[in-house]
């Protein structure tokens, strides 16, 4: 394995665009040598993994203590959520490209497995003049159907809540929500591991 930091895929990739993203780039920890992904046309993903989640800088169980129930609970569906969009984008993006990802469902699924977890998310804010963009960060590691790891990468993407459209001079804002952020980025990072496996791929 090959050890490197900011090379290899082209390195830092930065996304915009209609999804209002602030901003996305992956980077390279581990990469098979030979690159046993090349010509692979199936792939399983496995649902994002949030264990050791921080939110800002405190321990997800910390960062929800000071939350009413509602508030548990909306947070807990804009993970589900960034799961789905993430999922969602990742399949339709790679199948764009003749590279079929499938839910994980047991080892006979596809020769390599995705297993994807989130470890840090800013949830950003809107508010009016005063915002902050959100940003998830990521950690992408490609094992074989037996759990050998084969490449390993990170990836961020973050949401400016003030990206949107313009009315008579008034910025109509396209993500004043932090669900609405999540969402948005669930959706660049599929897209952007996508483009990943493309590149290991050699489609």
């Amino acid at each position: 394995m090959d050890r490197r930091s900011f090379i290899g895929l082209g390195a830092v990739v930065l996304g915009g665009g209609a999804s209002g993203c602030g901003g996305a780039s992956w980077r390279v920890l581990v990469m098979a040598a030979n690159n046993p992904l090349f010509g692979q046309r199936k792939l399983a993903v496995s649902p994002i993994d949030y264990a050791g989640l921080m939110i800002g800088r405190k321990p997800e169980p910390l960062y929800l203590a000071d939350k009413e129930p509602k508030q548990v609970a909306s947070f807990q569906e804009d993970k589900a959520a960034l799961n789905e969009k993430f999922l969602e984008h990742l399949i339709a993006r790679a199948r764009e490209t003749g590279i079929e990802v499938v839910p994980a469902t047991g080892p006979a699924d596809a020769p390599f497995l995705l297993r994807p977890s989130v470890n840090f998310i800013e949830p950003g804010f809107y508010g009016g003049v005063v915002h902050e963009s959100s940003l998830v960060h990521m950690d992408l590691k490609v094992v074989t159907a037996d759990g050998r790891l084969v490449d390993e990468i990170e990836l961020a993407h973050g949401t400016n809540p003030t990206s949107g459209v313009s009315i008579g001079g008034i910025s109509i804002p396209s993500n004043p929500s932090s669900g609405g952020r999540l969402r948005s980025d669930g959706e660049g990072l599929g897209n952007l591991v996508a483009r990943y496996l493309g590149s290991r791929v050699g489609v």
